[in-house]
C-alpha cells in the first residue's frame, strides 16, 4: 500500500456540489470530499474506453478529503477545526495569522481539560467552582498608564478550517479564508436550445485567487487543498495523473473546476510523540484541576492511556444492532471500545452518483471535527498497531472509500490549551 499526500491547486474557480437551498443558487461546499476525486477517475476512464475497468482500479483504493490552506510556508497538516476549539466573541482567530488585520486574542482546545473534569467527577470529585472559559488574551486599558488587563470575553466555537505551517524555523498556526466567485446566468432550455425567459440562477464557486502576504507565489497558486490517496503504488500513479489537467465538480464546460495535482510532504507529528503527550498534558491538567476540589480521596493521575479520535471528515456508524448511531465503537486487539468522552453533533452523509444520475442514500453520520476519547488498560505497544491502523483506514462504518471515517488520532492541537 502507497500513501500519498497530494496537493491539488485550482487554476478555475471550482464548484463542489452541495445541497441547494433555492433551484436558482448553486452553492459550493468549502473542500474536496474523496468522493468527488474517484467519480472525477472515472470519468477518465470512461473518456478512454476503459469502463470495463472501473470497478477493479478504484478497488482497494481510499480517497482522502483534501482540505483547503493558503501556502505561507511548509505545511505540517491541515484540519477543520475541531469542535472542542473555541475563539474570542470579539476578537476571533489567531494570534499567528500572517496579516495584522485578521489577528485575533487566539484559539484554545478544551478536550483535555473538559475531559479532565469529566474523569475528575468519576473519582468522586466536587469541583468548588463552576466550568467555565473565558478569553484570558492581555489587551491595554489604558495606553498612558500601560495598563493591562485580561479580555475575560465570552468564547465561542469556530468554524472553517486551519492549517500548522513553519517558515524560518517559525511556527503558525492559519485560518483559511476562502475567497468566492459569483456569476449570474439566463437558465437555458434543453429542448428549445435558446434561453427560459426572467429565469436567471446564479451560481457561487470557490475562487482561486487568495491574498498572500508575501506575494511568494503570484496571483493563482496560493490556493492548495491538501489530502490523501492510498492504495498500490501503481494504482495511485495512474489517479495521480487522470487528476492532472482534469475539472471536477460541476459546470466543468463553462469554465470552472480545472485543477493540477502535485506531490507534498506532510510533516504531522509521529502517532507515538502524539500519544504520549496527549497522556502529559492530560496528568498537568489533573494535578491543577485536583487543587480545586474538595474530596480528598482522588488518584494522583488518572487510571489507564487515554487517547482521542478526531474526524477530519463526516463518520457514518452503526451500534451492535445496525442502528444509526453518533458514536463510534474500535476494534483494539479484537475487542470492542467505547468511547469515554466525546464531542460531537449530527450531520448527514449523502452524495450525487454522476453515472447514474442519482442522489445517493443519505445517512445520519457525524460532524467533521468531532472528537472521542477511549481509554486503554493494555500495553502501549499493543494499542499503536491498532491505532496506526485506524488512522490509516478511518473509522465510519460505511462508504471509507469515498473518504467518510477519515481520522487523526490525538490530533496536535489537543495540546494547545492555552490561546494561541
Amino acid at each position: 500500500m502507497s500513501t500519498r499526500w497530494i496537493f491539488i491547486r485550482p487554476k478555475e474557480p471550482l464548484i463542489i456540489g452541495r445541497v441547494k437551498p433555492k433551484t436558482n443558487f448553486i452553492g459550493t461546499m468549502d473542500y474536496i470530499p474523496g468522493r468527488i476525486l474517484r467519480g472525477a477517475y472515472a470519468e477518465w476512464l470512461i473518456s478512454r474506453g476503459e469502463t470495463h475497468r472501473i470497478i477493479d482500479a478504484v478497488d482497494g483504493v481510499l480517497f482522502g478529503n483534501f482540505l483547503p490552506t493558503a501556502l505561507w510556508g511548509k505545511i505540517d497538516y491541515v484540519s477543520p477545526f475541531l469542535l472542542s476549539m473555541l475563539t474570542c466573541k470579539l476578537e476571533d482567530g489567531f494570534k499567528t495569522e500572517p496579516h495584522d488585520e485578521n489577528r485575533g486574542h487566539g484559539v484554545v482546545d478544551t478536550l483535555l481539560p473538559r475531559l479532565c473534569c469529566s474523569l475528575l467527577k468519576k473519582s468522586g470529585a466536587a469541583l468548588s467552582v463552576p466550568f467555565s472559559i473565558l478569553c484570558q488574551s492581555i489587551k491595554d486599558k489604558d495606553e498612558e498608564e500601560i495598563k493591562q488587563t485580561p479580555c475575560n470575553s465570552r468564547m465561542e466555537p469556530a468554524s472553517g478550517f486551519f492549517s500548522s505551517q513553519r517558515k524560518n524555523n517559525t511556527q503558525r498556526y492559519i485560518k483559511t479564508r476562502l475567497r468566492y466567485y459569483s456569476q449570474t446566468r439566463a437558465a437555458l432550455s434543453r429542448y428549445r436550445q435558446s434561453a427560459f425567459e426572467g429565469m436567471l440562477y446564479t451560481a457561487t464557486a470557490i475562487s482561486p485567487l487568495l491574498e498572500d502576504p508575501e506575494k511568494k507565489y503570484g496571483d493563482d497558486a496560493d490556493l492548495a487543498f491538501t489530502g490523501r490517496i492510498q492504495g498500490p503504488e501503481e494504482k495511485v500513479d495512474e489517479i495521480v495523473e487522470a487528476l492532472n489537467g482534469r475539472s471536477i465538480g460541476s459546470m466543468n464546460t463553462r469554465g470552472y473546476g480545472r485543477i493540477c495535482c502535485e506531490d507534498e510532504s506532510i510533516r504531522i507529528p509521529p502517532l507515538e510523540d502524539r500519544l504520549r503527550r496527549f497522556n502529559e498534558t492530560l496528568k498537568e491538567l489533573w494535578q491543577d484541576l485536583k487543587r480545586l476540589c474538595s474530596s480528598q480521596s482522588i488518584p494522583e493521575q488518572p487510571v489507564g492511556l487515554y487517547f482521542s479520535v478526531d474526524l477530519l471528515a463526516p463518520g457514518i456508524f452503526r451500534d451492535e444492532h445496525g442502528l444509526p448511531t453518533l458514536v463510534p465503537t474500535l476494534k483494539i486487539r479484537g475487542k470492542p471500545l467505547k468511547p469515554v468522552f466525546c464531542m460531537t453533533r449530527p450531520d448527514f452523509a449523502g452524495g450525487w452518483s454522476g453515472a447514474w444520475g442519482l442522489p445517493k442514500e443519505t445517512a445520519l453520520a457525524a460532524k467533521m471535527g468531532s472528537s472521542f476519547v477511549f481509554c486503554w488498560d493494555g500495553s502501549k505497544d499493543d494499542l499503536l498497531a491498532d491505532l496506526e491502523r485506524i488512522e490509516s483506514e478511518g473509522i465510519s462504518d460505511e462508504r471509507r472509500d469515498e473518504g467518510y471515517g477519515e481520522c487523526l488520532v490525538c490530533h496536535p492541537f489537543h495540546e494547545e490549551v492555552n490561546e494561541r
